[in-house]
């Protein structure tokens, strides 16, 4: 008498032997973990630990401002010796040496780069300005033709300040504030600027001139678009030709460290500038545009004072002539 089989699951019958599902499914899932675990001993990349180290020291902003995507790839560059450790612009003093002692090399480090903005004029102080009315961004607004008297100028709608992952802008009456300690100089405001008014520079000195002005209009087609533009005058040039090159009629602030010595030469040519388009900034300057108000205000004393001058000596010539 011959017995039925019962199997509880599905199987597989060969000649006599009986072999259920769930079995062939084990059988297999260990034979593709073998060969993947044989796989990955003779495929995988060795990976230095270094690597991890400098990586646990950097800042993890991922802000891109030392040319990588990521501090991963930096850490990655660094050990493999294509990028110095400084080329993290978010890097502290201690964490540069940290990261210098895990590589046995000297901590070493150029002038941080920080953003400047190249317009220097309020909303207020830009002529010819149209009432705009549509998206409420710099990019949108830049396609408009004729939205303001400036093709060059700032727009003022803070895309900046959006794409800034340090909180070191803000907007203040229609003009960028860059904040020189927060700001880290990733570059990312730079990028956003759809009028490229943003540059990322060396901060050799602190505080730094600049020339808050990017218009290459001739100097009477400035004063007819703004209060505070550049408009040519060349002074700042007799002044240092090496720091102040003149492009045309637009001067340009050059910061090769030997030639950009921070001496009282460029002082005078800030002082000198009629339009204070030439301003400095720093870590303790909390807006430049402050010094166009500071000279208003001192051309205002000066104006007093002359006309009170005046003023005594009319009344004194009644004086005169009666003795």
């Amino acid at each position: 008498m011959t017995l039925p089989i019962m199997l509880s699951a599905p199987a597989l019958i060969v000649g006599t032997l009986v072999v259920s599902t769930p079995l062939i499914l084990l059988v297999i899932g260990l034979f593709f973990a073998i060969m993947l675990t044989i796989a990955h001993s003779k495929l995988k990349v060795e990976v230095d630990p270094r690597v991890a180290d400098v990586r646990e020291a950097l800042p993890a902003a991922n802000c891109g401002g030392c040319g990588y995507a990521s501090c991963d790839q930096f850490a990655e560059a660094v050990v493999e010796g294509d990028v110095e450790p400084g080329g993290c612009v978010v890097l502290s003093a201690d964490a540069l040496a940290t990261v210098a002692g895990i590589l046995g090399v000297e901590a070493s480090t150029a002038a941080p780069k920080r953003a400047i903005i190249h317009c220097g004029a309020r909303s207020n102080e830009r002529l010819a300005r149209a009432d705009y009315r549509g998206v409420q961004t710099c990019a949108e607004m830049n396609l408009v033709p004729g939205v303001q008297g400036c093709t060059y100028g700032c727009l003022g709608l803070g895309d900046c300040v959006n794409v800034c992952p340090f909180d070191a802008i803000e907007i203040d009456r229609g003009l960028p504030v860059v904040d020189m300690v927060a700001c880290t100089g990733c570059g990312n405001c730079a990028e956003a600027c759809p009028r490229d008014i943003i540059t990322m520079e060396s901060l050799l000195a602190d505080p730094l001139v600049v020339n808050a002005c990017s218009s290459r209009d001739a100097g009477k087609v400035v004063r007819g678009n703004c209060k505070v533009g550049c408009i040519g005058c060349s002074l700042c040039s007799k002044q240092d030709a090496d720091v102040f090159v003149m492009e045309g009629t637009l001067c340009r602030v050059s910061y090769d460290h030997k030639a950009y010595t921070g001496s009282e030469t460029l002082a005078v040519a800030v002082e000198k500038c009629p339009t204070v388009c030439l301003r400095t900034v720093g870590a303790k300057i909390n807006d430049p545009h402050d010094q166009v108000e500071e000279r208003a205000r001192l051309k205002a004393e000066k104006a007093a004072k002359a006309t009170a001058a005046r003023a005594a000596k009319e009344s004194a010539k009644p004086e005169a002539e009666t003795s």
